[in-house]
């Protein structure tokens, strides 16, 4: 029967066998007889390693094995130099090396060193063909192995490039795969865990479409290998987004006016928001002529702020409009336009206020200092005094003088707020400074002299009256009893008695001297919204 090469490298007939062929073809059909090693059924494999001549007048040489189910054949071919072998797999459908039936695996390179890896599901009978490409004769050695798969494949799963969230029902699916011996070669995929799809040929990247409603979907998946051992089920989740984030705050608040020529402008949102769109004209900033103003923009994903800052000065009393930009959550849903608003910066002045001392009696002054800086030319001072409840506020215009040093002495009648203020100007900012003065209300035993020692009898009545200023009903007052330690030398805490004051401003308390000694009363007053705290001088007795 002539044989007509079928592949790419496989060598025709010489000419002398065709025209022999031709010539016996005019009286009939010819049968040539073949050579059973150079094709199927060729002969047994002999072993792992085996070597003989190929090319030239040896087109084929042809072996048979047979392979356990859930094998994996691997082949390697070399050749002499110069030579150029193929190698070729057919599986038990193949009756001859000259027909494309049943080949299941080749290599044909330019060269002699040929591998394949086939793998078996169901085993059987195998057909090796090894075809010299050329006329050059050499020597081939065949290495063989056939080698059974246990492992099933290892498997992960990776939808949306990894991203937590998406606003599309479609989206991309990664299916990481791995097998050591006979490759990854199906997948199948299910919704539930429980049902799968039909298997279908291995693709790393693929999508899949889950069904409309936002939530979490999760996506399982499996994958089978040459062999046909299936992995275990892995699974994949992302959330299904398709409500825009909402924005909490913005500032500078819109139609502001704001005290700081680079002033940071931020948004809050409601959720996290993509990085990388903030980046990219977060807030947008501009001046009436059109110009965008440049800036850095940060983000703080603890926060979910976002936060712009100019690169240089804007114009002080010049009004800029802005607006949030093309900025998206992790799911890919664009931000709901607020539309755009004004922002003015203004040049910022500076106030500081102090008093000394903070604290006085009842009567008593205070000096208030104070410094100004960037008001202007020519600018004016408020001064206005807030005293606490009952009290009537008061302000006052103040000079300013050329280096901006305020000083003034104030008389408060209660506890008091002096704020310091500056109106502004259309280009500088209005600023303000506070500081408070405490007043001291008076206390005090009537009718007796912090200088002097009273003599009492033990268990004599004595009676203590104290008096507080200016006078009020139910104001707290502690009479507070102290005793000489003899032994160390010292005064000791006996004990205190509180009472509140009548209309008339007084509070009493009775005292029975139960044993002898010398001891020292003293009286407190605490502290009101209108007064601060204070405590009378030291009242001295022996007791007999």
């Amino acid at each position: 029967m002539l044989r007509l090469r079928r592949l790419r490298g496989r060598r025709p007939l010489s000419i002398a066998l065709l025209v022999a062929a031709s010539l016996v073809g005019l009286t009939g059909p010819v049968t040539v007889a073949a050579d059973q090693t150079s094709d199927i059924p060729g002969t047994a494999l002999p072993g792992t390693v085996t070597s003989g001549p190929l090319g030239g007048p040896i087109y084929d040489v042809v072996f048979h094995l047979e392979v356990p189910a859930g094998s994996v054949i691997v082949a390697s071919l070399t050749g002499t130099a110069g030579t150029d072998f193929d190698l070729y797999l057919f599986d038990r459908t193949a009756t001859t090396v000259l027909s494309n039936t049943g080949l299941v695996a080749k290599s044909t390179g330019p060269t002699s060193t040929e591998t394949l890896s086939h793998p078996s599901r169901s085993g059987g009978t195998f057909y090796i063909d090894l075809n010299g490409a050329t006329d050059v004769l050499g020597t081939y050695t065949l290495t063989v192995q056939i080698v059974p798969d246990s492992t099933p494949p290892s498997l992960s799963v990776r939808l949306g490039l990894g991203r937590p969230s998406t606003n599309q029902t479609t989206v991309s699916v990664e299916v990481f795969a791995d097998d050591d011996l006979s490759g990854v070669k199906e997948m199948a995929f299910s919704p539930d865990g429980a049902v799968f799809g039909p298997w279908q040929p291995f693709a790393q990247s693929s999508t899949w479409m889950f069904p409309p409603g936002d939530g979490d979907k999760t996506l399982w998946a499996r994958v089978r290998n040459g062999v046909g051992l299936e992995s275990s089920p892995a699974s994949a989740s992302i959330t299904l987004d398709t409500v825009p984030p909402p924005i909490v705050d913005v500032a500078p608040a819109a139609n502001s006016r704001v005290a700081d020529l680079r002033p940071a402008f931020s948004v809050r949102f409601g959720e996290a928001i993509d990085p990388a769109t903030w980046q990219r004209y977060g807030v947008i900033v501009q001046a009436a002529s059109g110009a965008l103003v440049g800036g850095t923009y940060t983000y703080d994903p603890s926060g979910w702020l976002g936060t712009f800052v100019p690169a240089s000065d804007l114009v002080a009393g010049t009004s800029y409009i802005v607006t949030v930009g093309p900025v998206t959550d992790l799911a890919g849903n664009q931000v709901a336009s607020l539309g755009s608003w004004i922002v003015t910066p203004l040049a910022p002045s500076q106030l500081t206020l102090s008093a000394a001392p903070t604290v006085v009696a009842r009567g008593g002054s205070a000096v208030l200092t104070g410094r100004a800086g960037g008001l202007g030319a020519d600018p004016v001072l408020v001064l206005t005094s807030m005293p606490a409840v009952g009290g009537v506020s008061s302000t006052a215009s103040l000079p300013v003088p050329a280096d901006g040093r305020v000083a003034v002495t104030v008389r408060p009648s209660r506890n008091t707020i002096y704020r310091l203020s500056y109106a502004g100007t259309a280009t500088i900012a209005p600023s303000q400074a506070e500081t408070r003065v405490l007043v001291r209300r008076s206390v005090e035993l009537v009718g007796l002299s912090g200088g002097s020692v009273r003599s009492v009898r033990r268990e004599t009545a004595v009676r203590l009256v104290a008096q507080i200023g200016p006078a009020a009903a139910g104001v707290s007052v502690s009479f507070r009893l102290y005793r000489y330690d003899a032994v160390r030398r010292v005064y000791r805490y006996a004990g205190s008695w509180g009472r509140r004051t009548d209309s008339s401003g007084r509070a009493s308390y009775t005292w029975p001297p139960a044993s002898p000694g010398s001891y020292r009363w003293r009286v407190s007053v605490a502290p009101t919204p209108e007064y601060a705290n204070n405590i009378s001088p030291i009242y001295r007795w022996t007791v007999r």
